[in-house]
């Protein structure tokens, strides 16, 4: 790995860590959802994730490997693991720890946001906070000011594109998802 690339995933994980940091705050503190992996189902994906702020554009590669009892996110770039961490629909334990000032509860947010069925998202949003989806769109309002949009632009949530817009933050999520397959005899 060249000094270039390094530094450029240093300035991945600062600007990610910016934005967690403010979203707690500016989102009104969105605390960390609780549903529970089950509701998603037995899958191993893989993404392929931009983050686009203020001109900036950067991208980290994350598997996310779903069981009944957990949720494992590890992320990664250029094929080295930057962290790991595993939750369980009440709480969030790294496993291999995130940089100092990313926030696992922001991502797990962001992911509960986009890919929870949304009977399970309306009851696990507190007071104050409400969702609506219609056609392949799905929207977070706090108070009734539109704070997340999230679109599922090709395929399925799991399996093609999925942008999230953070109107908050003024950041923009783009997920290029693949459900991986067990091809083994």
């Amino acid at each position: 790995m060249c000094w270039r690339d390094v530094r450029s995933v240093f300035v991945l994980l600062a600007a990610l860590s910016l934005t967690a940091c403010a979203s707690f705050w500016l989102s009104g503190g969105l605390p960390l959802l609780k549903i529970s992996p089950a509701t998603f189902g037995v899958r191993t994906i893989e993404q392929r994730s931009t983050i686009t702020w203020s001109g900036e554009q950067k991208t980290l590669e994350m598997v996310l490997d779903i069981r009944a009892d957990a949720l494992t996110v590890i992320g990664m770039a250029m094929g080295a693991r930057l962290f790991s961490f595993d939750y369980d629909g009440e709480k969030i334990v790294e496993t291999q720890p995130l940089p100092r000032s990313l926030s696992a509860a922001r991502i797990m947010n962001d992911l509960l946001l986009i890919y929870a069925p949304l009977d399970t998202l309306h009851a696990a949003l507190p007071a104050n906070w409400t969702v609506l989806e219609e056609k392949g769109t799905r929207q977070v309002f706090l108070d009734e000011t539109l704070n997340i949009s999230i679109h599922t632009v090709e395929g399925s949530k799991w399996q093609g594109r999925t942008v999230l817009d953070n109107h908050a933050l003024r950041y923009q999520l783009t997920l290029d998802s693949r459900e991986a397959t067990d091809d083994a005899p």
